[in-house]
């Protein structure tokens, strides 16, 4: 719930256990630390708002089990880890260890046929609730280090896996090998027909109304509504970026910018628009073409008028929330390896950095080629389809019903 990638696996976890007919509730593992009764309340109740917003009912949140003794040698070690601003993938068990799983009513604990486990953090919730065959782990983000023993050992009593990209999966498996990691990228393909009908010679301002801003602009940045694109005839925006301010983003916006952008498409007249909260914090100069919205109400409207999207990383861990996003809704993605990492092999090219005329270069011919646009995302659309969240949920209940029925 802390991560725009991790509410949108939610929201599609959601989605599709709806559109399938099972009744589900949501558990919300809540570990803060604090001593204070006011701020771990505040904690609950953001997490609840938080879950009414995403369509969850039937919310149930459990916390630190400090009333436990023992579970104090797990809080002792976990609290070390936190204020020594150690982090492993061991602090995940710690949470598990923590937290007073025994404290779900019987009501929950024997109402759900199977457990979806976002993060190992939640691991003594979902052994509270159903046996490991019947159990979904979902894993966010995974390592490429040394696994500790005690995890390893997780992986291999019977609960199905289930990785977020490719490359995770493939690591997964080798520490278990009898039984395969699933792969499910989370990416929507229905969110295409969502969009409004392509644009023809509209007036960019009313994208932006859609859109709808949230913030506002700080002194000296570039407007959220320019001249040049509010006021101008556009039939679309050349190129969209789209990211929060997580430093990857800004990372990567501000290197493509000032490397690729300012020196070679601004003076051809090629229009940006970086919606999101990336673009404030990269602290953008101001230059023609480039329009810095911040965050938006709205991104169907912005997808719907871009020709090219652009997701410029230079580092980050796990699948792009960005590149699905985007390809998700139908358009072209120019990324580096890094924005591709762990969506299979065929998803199409991808131009590694520097940020330099040669992504100029591929941006031009891209903006002049509708024909080349198009297949570009139809090729990337096929690539990601066979590996989608929803095929993978499909496979993992179909298991989980059958060992019900068999119990």
């Amino acid at each position: 719930m802390d991560g725009a990638g991790a509410v949108q696996v939610l929201q599609q976890q959601r989605a599709w256990l709806v559109a399938n007919g099972y009744t589900i509730g949501l558990i919300l593992i809540a570990p803060h630390l604090s001593w204070s009764c006011r701020k771990r309340r505040l904690r609950r109740r953001n997490l609840r708002e938080a879950a009414l917003a995403l369509g969850f009912e039937d919310i149930t949140i459990i916390g630190i089990g400090w009333r436990k003794l023992r579970r104090w040698s797990a809080i002792a070690k976990l609290l070390a880890s936190v204020f020594g601003k150690n982090w492993s993938i061991d602090m995940d068990l710690m949470i598990s260890d923590s937290i007073a799983a025994d404290a779900l009513p019987l009501t929950v604990r024997h109402h759900y046929g199977g457990v979806i486990c976002n993060y190992l953090s939640g691991l003594s919730a979902a052994d509270a609730i159903a046996p490991p065959p019947r159990q979904l782990l979902v894993l966010h983000d995974w390592i490429s280090t040394d696994i500790p023993a005690r995890i390893a050992g997780l992986l291999r009593d019977g609960r199905q896996r289930l990785a977020l990209n490719e490359e995770e999966a493939e690591r997964i498996t080798a520490l278990a090998p009898d039984q395969p990691c699933l792969v499910g990228l989370p990416v929507g393909l229905t969110q295409a027909d969502q969009m409004p009908g392509p644009l023809r010679h509209v007036n960019l301002s009313t994208v932006l109304a859609a859109s709808g801003p949230r913030l506002p602009q700080e002194p000296g940045r570039p407007s959220p509504a320019p001249d040049a694109l509010a006021q101008g005839t556009h039939s679309s925006i050349e190129l969209l970026f789209i990211g929060g301010a997580h430093p990857p983003n800004c990372e990567g916006i501000s290197a493509f910018v000032r490397s690729c952008f300012g020196p070679f498409l601004s003076p051809r007249g090629v229009q940006l628009v970086v919606a999101g909260a990336a673009g404030p914090a990269a602290g953008l100069p101001p230059m023609p073409g480039l329009h810095v919205l911040g965050p938006v109400r709205d991104l169907r409207p912005l997808y719907a008028a871009a020709q090219l999207v652009v997701v410029p990383l230079l580092s980050g861990t796990g699948v792009s929330i960005k590149t699905l996003e985007a390809i998700s809704f139908g358009k072209p993605v120019l990324t580096t390896p890094i924005g591709v990492r762990g969506l299979g092999g065929n998803v199409g090219p991808a131009l590694p950095p520097p940020f330099d005329r040669r992504w100029a270069d591929q941006i031009l011919v891209l903006l002049s080629d509708p024909t080349l646009r198009e297949r570009w995302s139809l090729d990337q659309r096929n690539a990601v389809s066979q590996q989608t969240l929803e095929k993978a949920l499909t496979r993992a209940f179909d298991r989980i019903r059958t060992l019900e029925q068999s119990d």
